[in-house]
């Protein structure tokens, strides 16, 4: 077969195995339908808490540190799926401000009182292991949708596509913790609602870069003699 009827029988070969695709929501459409599942979620948690939170977000380091974890959750969910369109850079910057308001929101949480390292280590994790727990049922469907767009989408860069998508379904998370557990000592915040926030963060990382990575769904065969 001569070079140009091989090009000929792959380009016949793509042309029949290509299928028409139904166009993507634009990305705001995306963010607004992946908020309101959190909004949903959010409004649960207020539903389903002894904690008077009401009162507690009177206080301004207590507002602000939520408000800033949940702002860093929007603007890293904008970025994942951002993330998916090819040709459109992410700007350093936005990045940058979620990175921000995250420092800033952990430097509040152990401003706010001493940390506590006298309770027994038994205590310590019986009160805290359903937070950590907590972090992970809030992040689990916000994340699942966000991968879902993610992957409807064409990522070049999987791994940075998972970071995102973990941080704002994660960081989101956080704030709603915050919101349903009474408790404020700072070791218990960083220990069982951060840390497992920043674990979920990386494995979503790690499995981004295997499975939301752009990959052509044409297979390739060997070139007929």
């Amino acid at each position: 077969m001569t070079h140009d009827e091989h090009h000929r029988a792959l380009v016949r070969r793509l042309a029949a195995e290509v299928k028409p695709t139904r166009r993507l929501w634009t990305g705001a459409v995306r963010l607004g339908l992946w908020m309101a599942l959190e909004v949903g979620v959010l409004a649960w948690v207020a539903t389903h808490t002894s904690n008077d939170f009401v009162q507690k977000l009177k206080q301004p380091v207590y507002a602000i540190e939520v408000l800033f974890f949940v702002t860093a959750a929007v603007i890293s969910a904008a970025l994942a799926l951002r993330s998916a369109i090819p040709g459109r850079a992410l700007r350093a910057s936005e990045a940058a401000v979620a990175a921000v308001l995250v420092i800033a929101g952990t430097l509040l949480v152990a401003a706010v009182e001493p940390m506590d390292a006298t309770t027994p280590l038994g205590g310590f994790v019986r009160v805290g292991l359903p937070c950590a727990y907590g972090i992970g049922i809030f992040t689990a469907l916000p994340l699942l949708l966000l991968w879902w767009m993610v992957r409807r989408g064409a990522s070049m860069s999987g791994g940075l596509s998972g970071l995102l998508a973990g941080a704002a379904a994660s960081f989101f998370s956080f704030a709603m913790l915050r919101l349903k557990c009474p408790t404020d000592e700072p070791l218990h915040i960083l220990t069982w609602h951060l840390l497992p926030a920043l674990v979920l963060i990386a494995l979503s990382t790690l499995a981004g870069g295997t499975w939301l990575r752009f990959r052509s769904r044409v297979q390739s065969r060997e070139p007929t003699r």
